[in-house]
């Protein structure tokens, strides 16, 4: 028992001494990128829920860089969802392409679409999303909202 006892205390006082060294947190924030602001956005869907064509513009913030216009970025219903709840694919705008999903993980009357407005050239992206309460009949959606800037995995 005195051995045990013994072993028992001495491997707690060595395990005491033992440093861990956890690898440290990976940011995915871009480096001088603080936010992209998703200025003047709409989505129109026709009465059928068999198109929606969504409008705004991205402002990077970046001294002399016009704000990119992304007009007429469409996502058509498919067999499995109507166009306000289905996956669009990737369009191309300016230096940005364009993408989105909808989510109805919180249930319903709380679904949400979440855009991928990505720069490939810089390696950086943003995921704008808007709940469907905010996107009802190609209202503005008020006010501007802005996104923190991402690396590219």
């Amino acid at each position: 028992m005195q051995l045990s006892t013994s072993l028992l205390t001495n491997l707690l006082l060595s395990a005491s001494t033992i440093t861990i060294s956890l690898a440290a947190p990976l940011s995915m924030a871009a480096p001088n990128a603080a936010e992209w602001t998703i200025e003047s956005l709409s989505r129109t869907c026709d009465d059928a829920d068999t198109t929606c064509v969504w409008s705004f513009g991205v402002n990077t913030g970046e001294p002399g860089v016009a704000v990119t216009s992304v007009s007429n970025y469409t996502v058509n219903a498919t067999s499995s969802a109507p166009a306000s709840r289905a996956v669009g694919g990737p369009q191309k705008f300016g230096n940005f392409t364009v993408t989105s999903t909808w989510s109805g993980q919180f249930g319903e009357g709380q679904g949400f679409t979440t855009l991928s407005v990505i720069d490939y050239d810089r390696g950086l992206i943003v995921y704008p999303a808007y709940k469907d309460t905010q996107l009802v009949n190609g209202q503005v959606v008020k006010p501007d909202q802005s996104y923190p800037v991402q690396n590219l995995p």
